[in-house]
């Protein structure tokens, strides 16, 4: 009956988020939901459930459906945060300053021990981690994908604000790329999720594990397995985020000169014209005024494609 109906409800939900946000906060639900039948007692639950009849089972599986809409769609909208929650951006703020200044300290010291000089260091440098020191977050998440945006931003490469003109450049992408772009964004995003879900279902069991009612066999497992889960989804997370950002310099360094393009401007000769180009049009567009108007020169050649 619960099937049926959630099949129903999530025809207007997207592929994207259903893998996303629906099946892990199903499984969160139903493992909560399992937790409380085992304290109140299955045989009980079970003898309470054929009393209530058919229309009122229908009823309370209808509301459910719903209640777990709701909490997707509320999931939904706190996605973005969690995300920047992960990349370690709470942790930079008050009252948790030391705390970030803290993990900054270690990811520091984990960017040290790499040396540029051993070709697997240099690589995991290059993918892990921002060029700069500075730039430094203090999780390997923040890491992997501030690794990602500063990539195009290098003044020794592009020197081209990806950040600002991630949004212009992505509805240029061929539909192959952006397809692989979302998936990937969805894997990480998944595993945020799980991770999250999993860290949330400890303290629940750790309530219910203090009431009688709640056998050891099951609720000591489960503070055991929640954390390792929680943890492994992270890691996961993590290896999704670096697939990402590999997607992420191939869209820069195939298609950025097509964003030049588009927008109508002369494409330069050079690496070192392009790189001052970059920043005057970013200056322009941002600021409304630019240092360097002379190198904004606009063609009259219709654009390709």
């Amino acid at each position: 009956m619960f099937g049926s109906l959630l099949d129903k409800s999530t025809g207007w939900l997207g592929q994207r988020l259903v893998g996303t946000l629906l099946l892990p906060s199903l499984a969160f639900w139903a493992g909560i939901g399992a937790l409380v039948v085992t304290h109140v007692g299955w045989s009980r639950a079970a003898d309470r459930w054929n009393a209530l009849g058919g229309a009122r089972q229908l009823l309370i599986c209808a509301g459910a459906v719903a209640g777990l809409l709701v909490f997707v769609l509320l999931a939904m909208a706190v996605l973005p945060a969690l995300v920047r929650a992960y990349e370690g951006y709470w942790l930079l703020r008050h009252p948790f300053g030391r705390l970030g200044r803290l993990g900054v300290s270690l990811q520091r010291r984990r960017w040290q021990r790499l040396r540029l000089t051993d070709p697997r260091d240099y690589g995991r440098r290059y993918r892990c981690f921002p060029p700069e020191p500075r730039d430094l977050m203090p999780t390997r998440l923040g890491n992997a994908l501030r690794a990602a945006e500063s990539y195009a931003s290098d003044e020794r490469r592009y020197g081209m604000d990806a950040v600002f003109f991630w949004p212009r450049l992505y509805p240029l992408l061929p539909d192959s790329l952006r397809s692989a772009l979302g998936a990937a964004r969805a894997s990480l995003e998944q595993f945020l999720v799980l991770a999250a879900l999993s860290a949330a279902f400890v303290p629940v069991t750790a309530v219910l594990a203090m009431t009688p009612g709640l056998p050891l066999p099951i609720w000591l497992p489960t503070l055991v397995v929640g954390p390792l889960l929680s943890i492994l989804a992270y890691r996961a997370a993590v290896s999704a985020a670096l697939g990402y950002g590999e997607l992420v310099r191939s869209a820069f360094d195939t298609h950025r000169r097509a964003l030049l393009t588009a927008l109508g401007l002369a494409l330069p000769a050079t690496l070192e014209a392009e790189r001052a180009l970059w920043q005057a049009l970013a200056q322009q567009l941002y600021r409304r005024d630019t240092d360097h108007p002379e190198l904004l020169r606009f063609t009259t050649d219709p654009p390709v494609g």
